[in-house]
């Protein structure tokens, strides 16, 4: 222990006098360090259990419905969970939510108000204990008569009511209701939805809809809106409960064929269904992190071969020191740990900077995320004790590599080759060059894999911009309104947004206005299950859902999305007239293969009964979840035949869409002051974000930081061992330079010697690079793994670039003086 408190002292005094070399290799490691942590931190930041007791122990449910091609229909309905609480015995304790969107309205000022509504076991199964006031009761909210009751989220209550402890008890009105404050959430508990703050969180029955007032939302099965969580009891897998699961999955479509007939159910782990338990997420998910690590991954490789590249310098520097240690009695095994005593620390240093860079990288990653939407954004990406145990482990690794190879080196030191002035020049001299420029040519070719990477990231992002959306987002601005969220019923509803209507119309600019449930790409979808008439399903055959939105006649023509086939809706199309509805051209051909479609009908389940919907128009195909996603069925209904509260604005302009939106607030305020608005945009701004181009832009950036990394530290290897190649070599120069060698030669001959190194890193880098991005098909869904244009570019840029960097050392050999180089020697 004393010899290492030794070897620690004198690694200090030893760094303290290189002081340019230590902060150069601090940095250097600083960077790949502070990469790798920093997507460690992400994940893990993502990844984090929940703030409750045994986190572990938390599964999410998903149902998969044969039929759903969207992957959205993984709920639940309430007869459904009540079987699975109470027939899978695997399970402490089963609870279920789902998010909302309303409005708390106190003091006659209403705002937006993003909550759950949850069973009432939801924070006693938890273990959740409220900051004030009191959780809900095991049974509350679950039957139809309760109290309207709300805990607020304690980071809403801290913005809405500034921390008063005194509002528990109080009265507020949720979209209208009264409704009693019964607790405040605990501070740093979110809610289930990963990325998403919740205002509050409500019972089952807080809804005055019609599913809540006639009692259908706690009796039929078809109504699926309930995301379910499990406890494991102590002792029970995963595996467990799967099977357990099935089990009851098997009995319930045997009991209720018309609803749950070949439904299966899976069972995961709660991080892994974060933010949505999809299946597409949860297979695309471990294929990101691998990416991700394996991208920082070859960072820090890069930065560890450019400080091992330094301390082979400093190690031939310092091996008469070395020489004269073993004549005085150290045995190699001494001078090795003297060595990586040093290494271990400039890596512990190193790591310390990185965890300062990560904290900043994160920040940024994070205030560089724009949704496009009104819900609050959280993501807890503070560093816990699993950091900081990588960013140690990732120190230690990085030390014990960038000081091994240097210290077996150097611990070779012999008396009789390095205590005269003929040690110079000889063999072992030129093996450790042919060494540093191996570790060049590697980072040459780390540095070209992370450009390409990064390169074609780029790339998709820009052919997802320009890519066909079936619709024309530019010149729209959109606004989202709810007026039941101040209490209007169904009439005056009517009449608001008729009234609006009218008055944006007028608003100078305005080409056309259209209303919808939805918009495209949006974090609202809406699934149904529809049949066509006439269709005799057999009874293994399973139902379809499908996506759809409810929309104001001149939809089309706001978003530009053509009708191929019949018409669009009209104003003639009112609540007493036949019931239309638009198939768009997958969903035709899917359901009347090779027929004319108009004058078709269909039943629609999630419409009030009555009529089947006549088919008056077929809609060119668009994108509805993701720019991403295979062409999908799907239909519009009219909202004067299936009317909604809530809707988006949708304004075609011929002048800015940005400039209407204060005009827009203000008709909407001259109608009611007190109505809440919510993701006024731009259409191309909300397409930023959720299932549009954020995944894009998020993979670009990422990868793009990462190969500017790797191209600084490429560049600074370059320099080093050209730079440290000419400098050894300024006596042959000053002889040829005395013999009529003229600068231009010298500039040649320090040229190709950086340039040998660039080539071979280059060529080995495109066998490595056409290898990796092949793995990366998958994930560039819009430009080839092998897209000629990036591997051109990079391939022309990083040789320009690392030229450039071979040529100030070649510059400064040139105007080397012979009869100074030859003194010297």
């Amino acid at each position: 222990m004393r010899a290492l408190g030794q070897d620690l002292r004198f690694a200090v005094r030893q760094l303290w006098r290189a002081r340019a070399f230590t902060l150069t290799a601090i940095l250097t490691l600083a960077l790949g360090t502070g990469a790798n942590t920093a997507v460690f931190g992400i994940i893990n930041g993502y990844l984090r259990p929940l703030p409750v007791p045994n986190a572990d122990r938390l599964v999410v449910l998903a149902a998969e419905l044969p039929g759903d091609e969207t992957g959205f229909r993984y709920r639940f309905s309430y007869p459904a969970l009540v079987d699975y609480r109470t027939q899978a015995t695997v399970f402490s304790d089963v609870v279920a939510f789902d998010m909302r969107i309303g409005g708390l309205s106190i003091d006659g000022k209403t705002s937006q108000f993003v909550y759950h509504v949850v069973t009432g076991n939801f924070f006693s199964a938890l273990g959740v204990t409220p900051a004030y006031g009191r959780v809900f009761r095991p049974d509350e909210g679950e039957q139809p008569g309760d109290e309207a009751v709300v805990m607020l989220g304690h980071a809403y209550w801290l913005k809405r009511f500034g921390g008063d402890r005194h509002v528990v008890g109080s009265i507020v009105r949720i979209d209208g209701q009264p409704t009693r404050i019964v607790g405040i959430a605990p501070a740093g508990f979110h809610g289930l939805f990963e990325g998403a703050d919740m205002d509050g969180y409500a019972p089952l029955n807080s809804s005055h809809s019609r599913l809540v007032l006639s009692g259908q939302l706690f009796t039929d099965r078809s109504v699926r809106f309930l995301t379910i969580v499990g406890r494991l009891k102590p002792g029970r897998s995963v595996s467990d409960a799967q099977t357990a699961v099935d089990v009851v999955a098997r009995r319930l479509g045997a009991a209720y064929p018309a609803t749950e007939k070949n439904t299966t159910v899976r069972v995961m782990p709660e991080p892994m269904a974060r933010p949505v338990p999809l299946r597409f997420l949860m297979n695309v998910f471990p294929l990101i992190k691998l990416l991700l690590f394996v991208l920082a991954t070859l960072v820090l490789l890069l930065a560890c071969l450019n400080v091992a590249n330094l301390l082979l310098v400093r190690a031939t520097v310092r091996q008469r020191e070395m020489a004269v240690r073993a004549a005085l009695g150290s045995g190699r095994g001494r001078l090795i740990r003297l060595m990586l005593t040093e290494s271990l620390l400039l890596s512990a240093c190193g790591a310390a900077a990185g965890l300062v860079l990560s904290t900043w990288a994160i920040d940024l990653f994070v205030g560089s995320i724009d949704l496009g939407i009104s819900v609050p954004l959280s993501l807890d990406l503070h560093f816990d004790w699993r950091v900081f145990l990588y960013a140690l482990m990732t120190a230690l690794g990085a030390g014990v590599l960038v000081g091994i190879i240097p210290a077996l080196r150097a611990s070779r030191a012999t008396v009789t080759g390095l205590l005269h002035d003929g040690g110079r020049g000889d063999s072992a001299g030129a093996g450790r060059q042919r060494l540093r420029s191996l570790l060049v040519v590697a980072q040459v070719a780390g540095s070209f894999v992370l450009l390409i990477v990064a390169g074609l990231f780029v790339r998709s992002l820009q052919r997802a911009e320009y890519i066909d959306l079936g619709f024309d987002p530019d010149h729209v601005l959109t606004a989202r309104l709810n007026p039941r969220q101040i209490g209007y019923d169904v009439p005056r509803t009517t009449t608001f947004y008729d009234d609006l209507d009218r008055r944006v119309r007028a608003l100078p600019g305005v080409e056309s206005v259209s209303m919808a449930f939805t918009t495209p790409m949006s974090y609202i979808f809406g699934s149904c299950v529809i049949d066509a008439e006439g269709h005799i399903a057999p009874a293994d055959e399973p139902r379809s859902g499908f996506g759809y939105n409810t929309i104001s006649a001149e939809y089309f023509t706001t978003l530009r999305l053509p009708i191929v086939r019949g018409r669009a809706f009209t104003d003639q199309d009112i609540a007493t007239s036949t019931r239309v509805v638009i198939v768009n051209e997958t969903l035709a051909a899917r359901l009347w293969p090779n027929q004319d479609p108009i004058g078709k009908r269909l039943n629609v389940e999630c419409a009030d009964p009555g009529p089947l919907w006549q088919v008056v128009g077929v809609a060119h195909d668009s994108k509805y979840l993701a720019v991403f996603e295979d062409a999908l069925p799907y239909f519009y209904l009219p909202l004067t035949q299936n009317a909604s509260y809530m809707r988006v604005l949708q304004v075609r302009s011929a002048l800015p869409p940005e400039a209407l939106g204060t005009s827009i607030q203000h008709e909407i305020a001259a109608l009611d002051p007190d109505m809440p608005i919510a993701d006024l945009a731009t259409m191309r701004r909300g397409l930023e974000g959720g299932m549009g181009f954020l995944l894009f832009k998020i993979g670009a950036r990422q990868a793009s930081a990462m190969g500017l990394i790797g191209l600084i530290l490429a560049i600074i290897g370059i320099y080093g061992v050209v730079s440290y190649g000419a400098a050894q070599r300024v006596r042959e120069i000053g002889i040829r330079m005395a013999l009529g060698a003229l600068p231009r030669d010298v500039l040649r001959m320090v040229l190709q010697q950086g340039a040998s190194l660039v080539i071979a890193g280059i060529l080995t880098g495109l066998v490595m690079a056409a290898g990796m991005t092949l793995l990366l098909t998958r994930y560039l869904l819009l430009v080839s793994a092998i897209d000629p244009l990036t591997f051109g570019v990079v391939t022309l840029a990083l040789a320009a670039i690392a030229l450039a960097a071979c040529y100030l050392p070649a510059r400064r050999a040139m105007r080397v003086e012979p009869v100074v180089a030859l003194r010297h020697e």
